[in-house]
């Protein structure tokens, strides 16, 4: 939120979103991985909002990715308890504007939640790598660099945790 704590010093942040990523991930990709896509994504900055997108939040989380979450819950409900598909879009477009949406805590939540859906719709397509295929889908581009880019930056964090470095050479 707008008057979140937010570290500047980058070692600090680093380690700030660490904690924040390890209490609410949601997801099985391992905390470093996430670490190094929120970096990757708004360069751990919960207020980027890039000009002409709907992505908002540290997981840059665009409006139609958060409607498709509201929209599984939705599903999990009993029948008769299940909202009209424009009311629940209303509901979950108000949220994504909201100040909460862009909580860090609860970015990264509605982020990893997002990622785990697309990896479990991936394995239910017994795609070749579940979690490769999940990436490209929340990136929205299919080459496969940004996963690669990711993958080798947590490597990093994970032989050195406060490799800063290793995020820097990411977006280089």
């Amino acid at each position: 939120m707008a008057d979140q704590m937010v570290c500047t010093e980058p070692l600090a942040r680093l380690r700030e979103i660490r904690r924040l990523v390890h209490e609410n991930n949601r997801s099985c990709v391992p905390d470093e991985l996430i670490v190094c896509q929120i970096y990757m994504e708004s360069r751990f900055d919960s207020c980027a909002q890039p000009a002409g997108s709907s992505a908002r939040g540290l997981m840059q989380l665009l409006k139609v990715a958060n409607r498709e979450l509201f929209r599984l819950d939705n599903l999990c409900k009993p029948t008769s308890q299940r909202c009209a598909e424009a009311a629940l879009y209303a509901e979950a477009d108000a949220f994504h504007a909201s100040p909460a949406f862009i909580d860090e805590a609860t970015n990264i939540q509605m982020g990893t939640r997002y990622l785990q859906a697309l990896i479990d719709r991936a394995r239910r397509e017994k795609r070749a790598d579940p979690i490769v295929e999940a990436y490209m889908d929340y990136r929205g581009v299919r080459n496969g660099i940004y996963y690669r880019k990711i993958r080798a930056a947590a490597e990093r964090l994970e032989r050195d945790p406060d490799d800063i470095g290793a995020l820097r050479a990411m977006t280089a």
